[in-house]
């Protein structure tokens, strides 16, 4: 008797030991076929890191929309603000249509923690955006469009709305400190 065998069963449903040349050939197909299903479920390698310097977080997006955006260090009152409110860092993030001028997408501010906390009024919208995730006592809070951009049914206003769906995500943004 043969000493490698695998149970299965007959047409009565009783237990029965399999051959091994049949064994290996049905636990080959089920290995195959957990690998083939396994390929079909969503994976990252469509995702390309954005880097959001000086704040050290890459964003993780589709590489198919990455080309339509652009990180900038803001200027101005309101980054003075900002600034003045604590942000460590901070910086826009644009996005490019296929047709028109850039927008703004949404605002990034890196916070001491108390900092940031102190500048929340319950009363009004949060100045600079909700709290996305800590790491070492420091904020990354993500300001993002309070209101569709671009007509939903276009491929710009399609693209808005998968971006959209991730910034609020602490899964989307990767820790990125400066070398």
């Amino acid at each position: 008797m043969n000493l490698f065998y695998i149970c299965g069963y007959d047409a009565n449903m009783n237990k029965t030991p399999l051959k091994t040349s049949r064994s290996i050939f049905l636990m080959s197909v089920i290995l195959l076929s957990t690998f083939v299903l396994a390929g079909c479920q969503k994976t990252n390698f469509d995702q390309v890191n954005i880097k959001l310097n000086p704040v050290p977080f890459a964003w993780n997006v589709p590489k198919g929309i990455a080309s339509h955006l652009s990180v900038k260090v803001p200027t101005g009152d309101f980054a003075n603000q900002a600034k003045k409110a604590g942000a460590t860092a901070q910086v826009l993030v644009y996005y490019t249509p296929d047709k028109g001028n850039s927008v703004i997408f949404m605002g990034v501010y890196y916070f001491p923690k108390k900092a940031f906390e102190a500048t929340i009024n319950p009363n009004e919208p949060p100045a600079f955006g909700s709290q996305v995730l800590v790491k070492n006592g420091v904020v990354l809070s993500i300001a993002g469009p309070q209101d569709s951009i671009f007509d939903p049914s276009t491929k710009d206003g399609k693209n808005i709305a998968t971006l959209y769906g991730g910034i609020t995500k602490p899964s989307s943004y990767t820790y990125s400190p400066p070398k």
